[in-house]
């Protein structure tokens, strides 16, 4: 039985076979010597040990499902393999070359093994049919050349942009942007994200560009993705989201399906493996994220970097994407100080979280609110400078302004 090998910043980290439940990840015993026994260079759920018990197992092997995509695109990838190879081992098999972080996963034995990757530069009416055709060539794959996986339910493609040229890739080469078209059952979604990433920005939450890009004249947002880096061997930093890190699976990325997650968890695990100031980052993008009434700030949509001396680190924010005006049950993905409902979040409650996180970032409750005030005050003066795109929902830069001001008047958000 063939197996799949798992390389990291050119090291060959180990191999992957199948399992009943997935995958079992072995890891190569040469890679210790590069990286210690029990590094986390990998995965946090995922330890390098040359022996995993049951439990260990298991959390690695959802580790690696985890990679693979969610809902419509997880759907398209899976169409595109032969009925008996629709599996997490499979779909890594095909898909595993170029995905979120720095992993390279690829089957040796594939006749594709040996084929260089390359990019092949493409125009705005080819880029927009890429962008029709996502239920046929999921992500922008090609049938033959395609080896991309990337997380997320919203439909997207990723390309590669070089010296201004944007490019298809091809057997495992480096995409740099993730773009995604208009939603037509949310019109307005991609335009709002675009507004509250460069809000983002602006706020100091991230430094990675987001615009709004014509492509044939269909709209898309385009996304700098903050894992890539062409000074690192293989052009890619690794990164873990928390549904990794913390042993969920699907939804469970949502704190209130099965419990594995929480915006305290997350603290928890920042604190004690992350920089300096990881857990007042983490606490500063989910206060913006109620500013904005972002109610999908979930496990999968916060990340930590596995930077190549071993080290981690807190991603910067991505995925902010307004909700309250949408038709939505209103409720946050993780508990803020034991409120769900978003209208009802009071900086009573947000400093509540905080503090009970334990770290000493927020030891007292007098000095936290203070520290929930000088991000809302930043958010608030970020705000005055940030253009609003005509396409976006009209009133999303006077609700997040009125939720803001709510917040620093000791109101609930609204």
């Amino acid at each position: 039985m063939g197996s799949l090998n798992v390389e990291l910043y050119g090291v060959l980290l180990g191999s992957l076979s199948r399992a009943k439940s997935g995958v079992d990840f072995r890891v190569n015993p040469d890679a210790i010597a590069k990286y210690a026994l029990s590094s986390t260079i990998l995965s946090l759920a995922a330890p390098l040990n040359l022996q995993y018990t049951t439990a260990q197992k298991r959390r690695s092997s959802n580790y690696f499902a985890e990679l693979l995509p969610e809902g419509r695109n997880y759907e398209w990838l899976e169409r595109s393999l032969p009925p008996g190879e629709r599996t997490p081992y499979d779909m890594l098999r095909r898909y595993g070359k170029d995905i979120a972080g720095a992993l390279i996963i690829s089957d040796p034995l594939d006749p594709s093994a040996g084929k260089r990757s390359k990019a092949e530069a493409v125009d705005g009416n080819q880029i927009k049919t890429l962008f029709e055709q996502m239920p046929q060539e999921a992500l922008a794959n090609s049938p033959i050349s395609g080896k991309t996986s990337l997380g997320g339910v919203q439909g997207k493609i990723v390309l590669a942009r070089e010296e201004g040229v944007w490019k298809r890739v091809h057997y495992g080469y480096p995409s740099t942007h993730i773009l995604k078209p208009v939603v037509p059952e949310y019109p307005t979604m991609i335009y709002d994200e675009a507004f509250c990433m460069n809000l983002a920005i602006r706020a100091g939450l991230t430094g990675y560009p987001v615009w709004i890009e014509c492509f044939g004249g269909a709209d898309a947002l385009v996304i700098e993705r903050y894992d890539r880096d062409k000074g690192v061997i293989g052009g890619r930093i690794h990164q873990e989201d928390f549904n990794q890190a913390l042993g969920a699976h699907g939804n469970e990325k949502y704190q209130e399906y099965g419990g594995k997650v929480s915006a305290n968890r997350i603290a928890q695990v920042l604190n004690r493996f992350g920089a300096k100031d990881d857990v007042k980052k983490f606490a500063a993008q989910l206060i913006f994220a109620i500013s904005i009434g972002n109610l999908d700030m979930h496990a999968k949509n916060v990340s930590i970097l596995h930077l190549p001396d071993e080290t981690l680190a807190l991603a910067p924010v991505y995925d902010q994407v307004p909700h309250r005006h949408q038709n939505t049950d209103g409720r946050m993905a993780f508990s803020i100080g034991g409120e769900y409902v978003h209208k009802n979040i009071s900086i009573s409650d947000i400093a509540n979280e905080l503090v009970s996180w334990k770290c000493f970032s927020f030891s007292g409750k007098e000095d936290t609110i203070a520290y929930i005030k000088n991000c809302l005050q930043g958010y608030d003066n970020a705000l005055k400078d940030t253009p609003l795109h005509k396409k976006a929902y009209p009133r999303l830069k006077e609700e997040v302004s009125s939720s803001i001001s709510n917040l620093l008047a000791g109101k609930r958000v609204g």
